[in-house]
C-alpha cells in the first residue's frame, strides 16, 4: 500500500471486518494503475490480489465435463442423469463454502495487519493473455455484500496492447468478441440480480482520463471511504503506455462490427 503524504488527518477506521471490494476489468484496460497507483493509496484501502480459481472456473470447468458426451450416455442410462446432477450440485456447494473459506481468511489476515484497514481492494482482472469469465454468482453466494467495480475501456484503444504482445494471435475479431463476452458477463449479472445492483459501480476508463477527481470521488462514495486530493494528484506512473488509438481503419471496422451491441451500451 502506497501511503498519502505526511500530515493528512487520519480517518477513523472501522472496527468491524474489512469490505472486500473487487475490481474487474478486461486485459489492457487499466486495472492495475486504478488498483495499484489510485485507490490503492487509501489509508483505509489495502490493495491486494483475489486469486482463488473458483471466481473464474465453473463446476464444469473444474470437474472437466464433456457435457454433450454425458447427456448422450444419459440417454441410454437413467441414472447418470441424477448422479451427474448430485455430483454438480455437491461441487457447487463445495465451491461456494470454499470461496466463503477463501474470504473470511483474507478478511481476517488483515484485520490482524498493524494497518487494520477498512477495505481490502482486490484485483480480479479477467485474464491475460487468454480472458476468461469470473463467476459472480459463486462470488455473491459465498460474499453477499461483496462490492465490484467494473472497469471498461474501448476494445479500439487496447487492441495494440494485445497487438505488440501477440495475444490472442492479434486478431481483432477475438479480440472484439472477448471484450464483448467478458464485459456483457458482467453487465448482465447486475441486471439480473438487481438484488446487487448497488454494489456493483461501472466506470470508463476514459472517464478517468478526462476527469479523474470526479471519477475518483464517485469510487469513494461508492466504498464509503472519503476522498483526499492526495488519491489523484500523488498518482505514481500509469501502467501500460500503448494509448495511441492509431488504429487501420479495417482493423476498428472489424472490432465494431463484433462488438456493436456491447459498444453502444458504454456508449463507444
Amino acid at each position: 500500500m502506497i501511503p498519502l503524504k505526511q500530515g493528512v488527518e487520519q480517518p477513523q477506521i472501522k472496527t468491524d471486518m474489512p469490505q472486500l471490494v473487487g475490481v474487474v476489468w478486461w486485459p489492457h484496460s487499466g486495472g492495475r494503475w486504478f488498483c495499484r497507483s489510485l485507490i490503492g493509496q487509501h489509508t483505509q484501502v489495502m490493495e491486494a490480489t483475489f486469486v482463488h480459481p473458483w471466481e473464474f472456473f465453473s463446476t464444469d470447468m473444474t470437474l472437466e465435463l464433456d457435457i454433450t458426451a454425458q447427456v448422450h450416455k444419459a440417454r441410454s442410462m437413467p441414472d447418470l442423469k441424477e448422479h451427474l446432477a448430485a455430483l454438480k450440485e455437491s461441487v457447487d456447494a463445495g465451491r461456494i463454502a470454499g470461496l466463503k473459506h477463501y474470504f473470511d481468511h483474507i478478511k481476517r489476515e488483515y484485520k490482524q495487519d498493524g494497518a487494520s484497514p477498512s477495505h481490502i481492494l482486490g484485483e480480479m482482472c479477467l485474464g491475460s493473455p487468454i480472458p476468461r469469465a469470473i463467476d459472480l454468482d459463486a462470488i455473491f453466494k459465498a460474499q453477499p455484500d461483496f462490492k465490484i467495480i467494473h472497469l471498461v475501456r474501448s476494445p479500439l484503444e487496447s487492441f495494440l496492447s494485445f497487438s505488440v504482445r501477440h495475444e490472442m494471435d492479434s486478431d481483432p475479431i477475438k479480440i472484439a468478441g472477448s471484450w464483448l463476452t467478458l464485459n456483457a458477463h458482467v453487465r448482465t449479472f447486475f441486471e439480473d440480480h438487481p438484488e446487487f445492483a448497488d454494489q456493483c459501480l461501472t466506470l470508463k476508463y476514459e472517464d478517468l482520463m478526462t476527469d479523474l477527481e470526479g471519477e475518483v470521488k464517485r469510487v469513494c462514495a461508492f466504498i464509503d471511504i472519503p476522498f483526499y486530493s492526495e488519491l489523484v494528484t500523488k498518482q505514481e506512473q500509469r501502467w501500460g503506455r500503448n494509448t495511441s488509438t492509431d488504429v487501420p481503419q479495417p482493423i476498428q471496422d472489424k472490432m465494431k462490427a463484433v462488438a456493436a451491441s456491447e459498444l453502444l451500451r458504454y456508449g463507444y
